[in-house]
């Protein structure tokens, strides 16, 4: 196993010119849906791990790993997927591009800089402070007039994709609905909901970013295929979800989180056995939400 991770790392942050994202579609989209999947990226340059004494293996649990994966089927159902491709420990694609820590960097940030953000407080800003509240990511303090370039080379291009996906939807369709996926490790057991680990957590910025149809269907289905689902417990969205969900310009955003013991192995970094069936089971749900969703007023 030691072998292999070695290898995976060598791979990894050797190579220098790694696009942005990916897109994946195919032909002309018949529903105005995109999916996004802005934390399953896993390339990190090689100058990362220069300026952190963490190694790769620590920064693959903060990833949300497959999950672009899992959603494979979209492209051939005629649903754009775009997914990340650097890990979110390198630039968190979820998050402000103005979300920025001034007790990381040794230079001043922009003067519109969103240090007050309660996820910048809590150290997980766009560029990211650190993993969990007992490992910070970086050795020393950064200058922002490098680090500066992650925002231009890997954010800006992600959304501009991602928004000009959205804008084709409401010119074509006059309506759009971007379904944002997330996945989540097991929750402590105060955030529990009733008791129990949800399945998936459907996020509708607490009912201002899509419309309660889009939610309470996807939540009736995934519950017929046999899931615990949530809305908006424990969580309701973050920027992705509550930036392009305006649903009074008939643009939704619904966040999906995925609970990784349906089909990851942590440890491992490898599928579960029931990957597979997951990946039926979404694409079911999927098939069925697609019959649904032409019957909503958006």
């Amino acid at each position: 196993m030691q072998q292999k991770n070695t290898y995976r790392e060598k791979i990894l942050t050797q190579l220098t010119n790694y696009p942005p994202f990916l897109l994946e579609k195919s032909g002309k989209t018949s529903l105005p849906i995109v999916l996004s999947s802005p934390h399953s990226g896993t390339f990190y340059p090689e100058r990362f791990f220069h300026l952190t004494d963490l190694k790769l293996t620590d920064f693959q649990r903060y990833e949300d790993a497959a999950v672009d994966k899992l959603f494979s089927f979209a492209p051939a159902m005629g649903l754009p997927l775009i997914s990340a491709v650097y890990g979110r420990a390198w630039v968190d694609l979820n998050r402000h591009p103005l979300e920025l820590d001034p007790t990381m960097f040794s230079d001043s940030l922009p003067v519109q800089a969103k240090t007050d953000s309660v996820r910048v407080q809590n150290g997980f800003g766009v560029i990211p402070r650190q993993l969990n509240a007992n490992t910070l990511i970086y050795k020393d303090k950064l200058r922002f007039s490098v680090e500066q370039k992650r925002l231009t080379d890997v954010h800006f291009p992600y959304h501009a994709a991602l928004e000009k996906l959205i804008k084709s939807n409401l010119s074509v369709f006059g309506k759009s609905l971007l379904i944002d996926l997330h996945s989540m490790p097991l929750l402590p057991t105060g955030g529990l909901v009733k008791g129990k680990m949800p399945d998936f957590v459907l996020g509708t910025g607490d009912g201002k970013s899509c419309s309660d149809a889009i939610a309470f269907a996807a939540s009736e289905i995934l519950e017929d295929l046999g899931f615990f689902v949530t809305i908006n417990l424990p969580y309701s969205g973050a920027y992705t979800t509550l930036y392009y969900g305006r649903p009074e310009q008939h643009s939704h955003a619904l966040q999906i989180e995925i609970g990784r013991h349906l089909y990851w192995e942590t440890k491992q970094y490898q599928p579960s056995e029931n990957f597979n069936i997951l990946w039926r089971k979404l694409s079911l749900f999927m098939e069925r939400f697609l019959q649904v969703f032409p019957t909503f007023q958006l």
